[in-house]
């Protein structure tokens, strides 16, 4: 009796312990969770910056599978010279997921442009919007067509335009026979040697791509070998390509032999073990959570599903929202840290600011390898970043199961729409219906974006109670009644709109009391846009960004939490609006744009009036001052600039060339960027001597708006700390460093003058004192040269390159080719010159 009811007993509760099993489970996860947040927020670095390894690291996969060998390869097939009227080629690379397909597409893509008419590189995408991607195309191709058409229209206007011009054309990332057909239709057969090429993960699309002429060729992308994967995991992992804690060797082996030579997988791995305490059994758990190998983009997700797990619960948030955005999307970083911060992810920590946090976390993905950065900039931040599409994939399905983000499809049924926190409605038509299913269903949406919608889609926002993001992009249709609506919208933190008929804002947007970002965009619009009165209530903004004419009200500077600003101001406007921006005392941010003219009274009160403002806010938090003049303010300006604000780390002035600049610019102890318009053709070297001077800086822009026209030396010991030099319109004769001129100098971007350059061969040897130059960009003024004058600057550029001691990237481009001397116009100048004197040129 007694064993029976301990019997039933235990069949009661073996349920229940199951049960409580799992719950008991459940929250020890949660706990370790919470306890790994903590943990994170409480040892957070102050300043959290891209590892500088990466970008390098990066360039290292480039190189080791094998971009070099294929890039040739392609280039001799293509590039064969054949009968006069040579047959369109077409070469489709095919490859998995992170094998650096587009990297190869691209660099072919750039040896070779210069020898076509016409060029362009376009993303395809898994889910393709046919009609934007033959509008790209006809943009990038620098058509003037009308880009409202349909596509049947569109791929007529494309064949019409590349019907008499040798083309190049890259169609990246096809995933489908159909959208292939469809755009192929707009390439033509002319018989001019055109060439195309495309990028795929499946090998059926790759053949039916090079089965379309009779030229076509197929590149298979390879694995890294085993050689190369184990140096590519140890860079990351151990920051040496050699070097490995004994203790460590055997299951570093064994997971580098799970990633299968995959890039992407093996520096994703080697990213998470970075920040991974080096035993052994933290390691052995990171490869048993590895599938057996890694041969199909499931598999790679593995290992990106474990630095998805590592990750806090902050930063997860912060991945996950970039499923917003569509696939091959250039992020912009600043915006996307304002939409982490209107959502609510990012809080302010001691010490730091809500935008350092999220810059902290924005760096902290890029270390991951969970987002590449795109394009580091002179301070070692990058400017935006873009998801692998591997990785989108991820997240997206993350996303979607939790109901963090909607993805909108034409398939799906209307009960998916109900209780929508975030979605995107892309520029493919998306049906009306399913727009107004889901605008109806929006009381708990956080963000949405709009990309290219009709008017009949912008909903009433009336109902959307607890919006916080509303991108409105590409709304070249909309008016301004169209948006009267959003003063509904009280939890709004964050409002763009790129919209080119609006004229004026709703009069009651002082109603956004949580409004933090208002950005309006024009898309190419020359109308002047009224913002009522009532903005100025808006005391939580502290971003109002404007990129046309803009009619602020006199009472702006009661915006008192406003820290950036950036605006287009005219004469004709009140004074009292210039007068007061001084009061904006957190103001850390101007770009403004001054078309000042007309009467010279008038001009002379709003040049003293923007003076005075200028000195104001410099005494305050002004870091960052961006001037475009279009009408001359002298030297006064530069002068003005220097003295009015010491403090500034950033200094752009445009629009209105400055003949002569100030001594004071070597007061600016703390100024890093510096872009000028420098409006003489002399030869002043006391001038770049003196901009050599300035302590701090980074980066360097001269803009030559008629042009140097003479030589240039930079001297030993200028520039100590310059990271990025560009000399543009600058028509340079030559450009001497002298040894130990820029010893920080990474990127240098010059235009020299081809004519007056190639009889000044020998200032290019100076090149090799640049000891830590690892891109160099030569533009060539062809106009009036000889093609054995450009083909000997070239050569002399190239062998310069080749003799550096470390790694550099070379891009030469030429710029007025059709101004060229012709080949029978050069016969006759050799001959007219041939029994006269001729006139050398030496650099010393």
């Amino acid at each position: 009796m007694a064993g029976a009811f301990v019997s039933a007993s235990v069949g009661v509760l073996n349920p229940l312990l199951t049960k409580l099993s799992a719950l008991v489970e459940g929250e020890y996860k949660l706990l370790k969770s919470v306890k790994k947040d903590i943990i994170f927020l409480r040892n957070e670095p102050s300043v959290v910056e891209i590892d500088p390894r990466l970008p390098a690291l990066y360039e290292e996969v480039e190189r080791l599978v094998g971009i070099d060998g294929p890039r040739e390869k392609i280039i001799k097939w293509i590039m064969t010279k054949g009968k006069p009227l040579e047959q369109r080629k077409v070469v489709s690379i095919v490859g998995l997921g992170g094998l650096g397909k587009t990297t190869l597409a691209n660099e072919v893509y750039k040896t070779i442009q210069g020898d076509f008419k016409c060029i362009t590189f376009v993303s395809i995408s898994r889910t393709p919007n046919i009609r934007k991607i033959l509008v790209d195309m006809l943009k990038g191709l620098g058509s003037n067509g009308d880009v409202s058409e349909d596509e049947q229209n569109l791929i007529s206007h494309l064949r019409g335009f590349l019907k008499d011009k040798r083309y190049l054309i890259v169609v990246d990332d096809i995933w489908d026979i159909g959208a292939w057909k469809v755009v192929n239709c707009a390439f033509p057969e002319n018989n001019l040697g055109s060439i195309i090429i495309t990028t795929t993960r499946n090998t059926a699309v790759a053949e039916a791509c090079s089965r379309t002429t009779s030229e076509g060729y197929l590149h298979s992308m390879q694995p890294l070998e085993e050689q190369d994967s184990q140096r590519l995991f140890y860079r990351r992992a151990f920051n040496s390509e050699s070097c490995c804690p004994p203790h460590l060797e055997d299951i570093s082996h064994a997971i580098i032999s799970k990633c299968r030579g995959l890039p992407l997988a093996i520096i994703s791995i080697a990213s998470l073990l970075s920040i991974k305490p080096d035993t052994e059994d933290q390691w052995m758990q990171v490869h048993n959570s590895i599938g057996v190998t890694l041969n199909s983009d499931v598999e790679v997700r593995k290992i990106l599903m474990l630095s998805y797990n590592d990750l806090p619960y902050p930063l997860k948030n912060c991945l996950l929202y970039l499923s917003m955005y569509p696939e091959d999307y250039v992020i912009d970083r600043q915006e996307l840290i304002w939409r982490w911060i209107a959502e609510g992810f990012i809080i302010e920590a001691k010490g730091k600011t809500r935008e350092q946090v999220g810059e902290n976390y924005f760096n902290e993905l890029i270390n991951r390898s969970l987002i590449q950065p795109v394009y580091i900039q002179y301070d070692g931040r990058a400017s935006c970043c873009r998801v692998h599409d591997i990785v989108l994939d991820l997240i997206i399905s993350l996303s979607t199961g939790q109901n963090f983000v909607t993805i909108v499809h034409e398939q799906q049924h209307w009960s998916s729409f109900k209780k929508i926190r975030r979605t995107w409605f892309p520029s493919n038509g998306t049906d009306n219906r399913i727009v107004k299913e889901i605008t109806n269903n929006c009381s708990h949406v956080r963000s949405l974006f709009f990309d290219s919608p009709k008017p009949e889609q912008i909903p009433q926002f009336k109902k959307c109670h607890a919006l916080r993001v509303l991108v409105l992009d590409g709304c070249m249709s909309l008016e301004s009644q169209h948006i009267n609506s959003l003063t509904y919208l009280f939890q709004l933190k964050y409002l763009k709109l790129n919209v080119a008929n609006v004229t004026e804002m709703p009069k009651d947007i002082g109603r956004l009391q949580q409004l933090e970002t208002l950005i309006i965009r024009g898309g190419g619009h020359v109308n002047e846009i009224n913002i009522p009165s009532s903005v100025c209530r808006l005391q939580k903004l502290e971003r109002l960004i404007v990129d046309y004419p803009m009619r602020l009200p006199d009472e702006i500077g009661f915006l008192q939490a406003l820290e950036m600003l950036s605006l287009f101001y005219n004469i004709e406007y009140s004074i009292k609006c210039l007068q007061e921006l001084r009061r904006l005392t957190r103001l850390r941010y101007l770009r403004i744009r001054t078309p000042f003219g007309g009467d010279v009274a008038r001009f002379e009160r709003y040049k003293d009036a923007f003076y005075m403002t200028l000195d104001e806010l410099g005494k305050n938090s002004l870091q960052s001052l961006h001037v475009h003049v279009t009408t001359k303010f002298s030297d006064t300006l530069m002068d003005s600039c220097c003295s009015s604000a010491p403090g500034l780390r950033e200094l752009s002035t445009s629009g209105v060339g400055i003949s002569k600049l100030s001594e004071q610019m070597v007061s600016l102890s703390n100024l890093a960027y510096l872009v000028i318009f420098y409006n003489t053709r002399s030869n002043d070297q006391k001038d770049i001597n003196l901009l050599g001077c300035i302590p701090k800086l980074l980066y360097l822009k001269v803009i030559f708006p008629q042009g140097w026209e003479d030589g240039l030396t930079v001297g030993c010991g200028g520039f100590p700390c310059l990271k990025e030099l560009m000399f543009r319109h600058s028509r340079l004769h030559w450009l001497l460093f002298e040894p130990g001129a820029m010893p920080k100098l990474q990127r240098l971007s010059i235009e020299l003058f081809a004519q007056k350059a190639a009889s000044n061969l020998g200032f290019e040897q100076s090149f090799v004192h640049l000891s830590s130059l690892q891109h160099l960009i030569v533009v060539l003024d062809c106009s009036d040269a000889t093609t054995r004058d450009v083909k000997a600057l070239e050569d002399a550029i190239r062998n310069v390159a080749s003799i550096q001691t470390r790694c550099l990237t070379l891009e030469i481009l030429r710029r007025y080719e059709d101004e060229m001397v012709k080949e029978d116009e050069e016969e006759q100048l050799k001959g007219s010159t041939e029994g006269g004197g001729t006139e050398e040129h030496h650099i010393q």
